[in-house]
């Protein structure tokens, strides 16, 4: 498939918020979309499987989706070169559904039966009806009436998980053994692990994925991976986007994003704004680090606390612009596979939104032309 169907596939379903199957439906009806692909004429069919996306983005890989993201930048030229910028941290969740110790034994009874079958190797029973019914009794542990049945079950389902395990590394051939090593590995710390352990795996299949409390009233935790995000201060340009492993304290991300900022547009803040979270750094090699005191001075006089208040409203802009990407952008929820899924799927609603803004600002500039030649 030719390069710029690709990217440009990839462009499309950032900026119009289209999956995979929804794009290839869209781009089919619309012409435009098909001219920004490259395409000479009117086509009625799309070029290739929707599945090809996943191929692709895993050929290009990390390191391609941020060069796709650093031209996205560079395309404002020196609008995204500013001496302030704004910071903050969000939480973009993983698609996966609500870990409980009982779902998380139901999938390794499952991912041990899978095993056995693709293996041919004899089970002397495989519980798939019984596993079932277990998980059903684990449901509405608090009710007073269903809390002993509900932790029995519970405990049930951890058995005979590691029953299924360690029969499989008994009667499994050696090469067969090796294959799956890191899976048993990772089964193994799943039923172990305990209520106070730290770095608990919370997904079998995205186990990167960490427990995050950012204080919501409407949402407790969060299961997803913390995102740091720079923007400029005028027009909310974003310059630099990453995503961390587990859950690292806000002042802990700046200088990485601050490391991005600088390799990829060579651009070297002199101040950045952040909220509390970001005590504890004052400077980070030329960029001071602006944080808003918890109360003001008592020597301070009532304008001076109101320009202290000044300086830090601003930063309030930048969480519309989270919201933007969570909502419009794809970054809600993030339905990509692999370990690095979360930073390709941050960098790539990031281009959604510089593109977006780039066309509006197109569209702006030519209506002020065509305002200038009917005058």
């Amino acid at each position: 498939m030719p390069i710029r169907l690709m990217l440009g596939s990839l462009m499309l379903k950032r900026i119009y918020n289209l999956g995979d199957e929804t794009l290839a439906a869209a781009w089919k009806m619309n012409p435009y979309m098909q001219y920004f692909c490259g395409m000479a004429h009117f086509e009625h069919k799309f070029p290739c499987d929707p599945s090809d996306f996943v191929h692709f983005r895993k050929r290009i890989g990390e390191k391609g989706i941020e060069k796709i993201f650093t031209y996205s930048v560079t395309l404002f030229g020196k609008q995204a070169f500013q001496r302030q910028v704004l910071s903050d941290t969000t939480v973009a969740e993983n698609n996966t559904t609500f870990p409980t110790d009982a779902k998380l034994a139901k999938k390794i009874i499952d991912k041990c039966n899978a095993i056995a079958k693709k293996e041919q190797t004899k089970q002397r029973q495989t519980y798939v009806r019984t596993s079932k019914q277990l998980v059903r009794d684990t449901y509405n542990r608090k009710h007073s009436k269903r809390r002993k049945k509900a932790l029995k079950a519970g405990r049930k389902l951890k058995t005979i998980a590691g029953r299924l395990l360690r029969e499989l590394q008994r009667t499994l051939p050696e090469n067969s053994l090796q294959k799956y090593q890191n899976d048993f590995k990772l089964y193994h710390k799943v039923l172990h692990q305990k209520r106070t352990d730290k770095d608990k795996i919370y997904s079998i299949h995205k186990p990167f994925t960490a427990c995050i409390a950012k204080g919501k009233a409407h949402k407790q935790y969060e299961f997803g991976n913390k995102i740091g995000i720079i923007t400029t201060s005028k027009i909310l340009i974003i310059t630099a986007i990453k995503s961390f492993q587990g859950n690292p304290h806000d002042s802990k991300t700046i200088e990485l994003l601050l490391d991005q900022m600088q390799e990829n547009i060579q651009s070297n803040p002199k101040e950045l704004i952040y909220d509390r979270g970001g005590k504890g750094q004052k400077q980070i090699k030329n960029t001071k680090i602006r944080t808003p005191d918890y109360r003001p001075l008592k020597r301070d006089t009532a304008y001076q606390k109101r320009v202290k208040r000044k300086n830090f409203r601003r930063r309030a802009a930048i969480e519309p612009v989270i919201d933007h990407l969570k909502t419009n952008f794809r970054m809600g929820q993030n339905y990509l596979h692999g370990k690095n899924a979360p930073q390709i799927n941050v960098f790539l609603a990031a281009t959604g939104w510089s593109l977006k803004k780039m066309m509006r600002q197109l569209k702006l500039e030519l209506q002020k032309i065509f305002l200038n030649l009917n005058f």
